[in-house]
């Protein structure tokens, strides 16, 4: 029988921790039924539309109600459960990568191995970095790729450099912030053998920057605490954020070769790691959120890094929707789950052009204005759950500020994200990174001191300072033929 540490009461948490999930069902429930209230009372006679308001809030409804059923609580992971962290960068804020190595080494539950994938970033600022961690710290070894190759070829690097020693691989960016326990409340679902994959919560450590970093925050908070929360019900989270994943390692491995090679309309993907991967691990067994694993991110401050990333993100998630309703059975829960995410795209798509176009042309009455107080309504509805996730650095002000801004994130999906989606579906055939380009993104100076010391900080030289390159092989195992030559690492 495998070892098993001393479980912990769910309601106790290290003093470390900054941010933390607390329900509160009642306001919830409160505001969402409000924005019903408000809302069906202008759609009522208007036909299509009137539906379409119901429907949408049927939906919203059905996953509210999931989310806010108490998660399980489980077992502590076996204590000789061997976790392994790859941690991709390109062109990251050394900065941040020294936070990210920080809240690693700092954990509850240290990781056995941790692995930094520079994935040839214009300059070695990060790389010699993550070199002089690991003469500080043995769990540490730095890779450097000769030639940029993509996101899922670093992964598979780390994977390689893995393989064999670990149970369980944590992926994460090289901008993310784990609170002192997330990889102990990651871990914790494997106790599980059913499970095959789990996400955290993952919120933006610069939610405070500006409107825009304000409103991903929002949406943040909604994917993981509202849409992931309840699909995490029923064992089928689509996708495990990459800023904070842990997959059973055996499974990851068995499909590393498909993970690699995979095409679409005769292109190499490149992009949509996290969500391919998570397609292959809802295959095998069940994926869930583990909500008091959290962990930070630097979210976009500009609207072209925003609009960039969003336009990965579009091709991604058609991509591998139509992947999974090609590949796998409708006997499978998370089948009917995306065919229900592409169906609300659609039909939200087509309702637009109702209201905006076909409706006027029919009756002579323009929809517009009532439409985008229904949009404005059901973005708050949408974020309801905002209110439960719980920072020391916030102030209640500062939430209901953000709170209050989500019906810009309403018209911000109509004017911006409606046709950044159709953009991605027209360009399926593009795989790159679209962000870090042209270098740094996001500065870590827009993260509160609070987070950048929330664990114990580790003990090594200054960034600035320059120390002798550190030669690193090739990683052994699968690097075998000639797709792998796109994983060789500087030496």
């Amino acid at each position: 029988m495998a070892l098993r540490a001393p479980r912990r009461p769910s309601s106790s948490r290290p003093e470390a921790v900054t941010t933390y999930v607390k329900r509160n069902p009642l306001l919830a429930v409160f505001i969402f039924a409000t924005c019903v209230w408000l809302v069906l009372g202008f759609w009522n006679g208007h036909g299509v539309a009137s539906y379409y308001g119901w429907a949408v809030f049927a939906i919203l409804g059905t996953k509210l109600g999931l989310s806010l059923i108490p998660p399980r609580q489980w077992d502590p992971a076996p204590a000789d459960l061997r976790v392994g962290v790859v941690i991709t960068a390109y062109n990251e804020d050394p900065s941040y990568l020294s936070a990210c190595l920080d809240s690693l080494l700092a954990q509850t539950r240290p990781a056995d191995r941790i692995i930094v994938v520079d994935d040839c970033s214009t300059n070695l600022e990060g790389h010699r970095l993550a070199q002089r961690y690991a003469r500080s710290h043995p769990s540490v070894t730095p890779v450097r790729h000769t030639a940029n190759a993509g996101k899922r070829q670093a992964l598979a690097t780390g994977f390689d450099e893995l393989q064999g020693q670990v149970d369980v691989f944590l992926c994460v960016d090289s901008d993310t912030i784990l609170e002192i326990n997330a990889v102990e409340e990651g871990l914790a679902p494997f106790s599980d053998p059913r499970t095959t994959a789990t996400t955290g919560v993952v919120v933006v450590a610069n939610h405070e920057s500006n409107l825009l970093t304000r409103l991903i925050d929002v949406r943040y908070i909604n994917a993981f605490v509202g849409e992931r929360a309840a699909y995490s019900r029923l064992g089928s989270v689509l996708c495990v954020c990459g800023s904070l994943a842990f997959y059973r390692a055996d499974v990851v491995l068995r499909h590393l070769d498909e993970f690699l090679e995979q095409t679409f309309l005769g292109q190499v993907a490149t992009v949509g790691d996290d969500r391919h991967l998570t397609n292959w691990c809802l295959t095998e067994g069940r994926v869930v959120l583990a909500e008091n694993a959290i962990a930070h991110t630097a979210a976009p401050q500009r609207w072209g890094h925003y609009i960039r990333q969003q336009t990965r993100w579009g091709r991604s998630f058609f991509r591998e929707s139509l992947w999974v309703l090609r590949h796998r059975s409708p006997r499978i829960l998370a089948w009917w789950l995306t065919l229900v995410e592409l169906a609300q795209w659609l039909v939200f798509s087509s309702i637009l052009v109702y209201i905006v176009i076909v409706h006027p042309l029919i009756t002579g009455y323009f929809l517009l204005g009532e439409y985008l107080l229904f949009v404005a309504v059901m973005a708050m509805a949408r974020s309801v759950r905002y209110f439960d996730v719980k920072r020391v650095n916030q102030s209640r002000s500062s939430r209901l500020h953000s709170f209050m801004v989500t019906p810009v994130y309403g018209y911000l999906a109509i004017f911006v994200m409606a046709p950044l989606r159709l953009w991605s579906l027209l360009t399926l055939r593009t795989s790159v990174w679209g962000t870090r380009d042209k270098g740094v993104e996001v500065r870590a100076s827009s993260v509160s001191s609070t987070l950048r010391t929330a664990g114990r900080p580790a003990e090594v030289p200054d960034p600035r300072i320059d120390g002798p390159e550190v030669p690193v092989g090739t990683a052994p195992g699968l690097v075998s033929d000639a797709r792998d030559t796109r994983r060789a690492v500087a030496v």
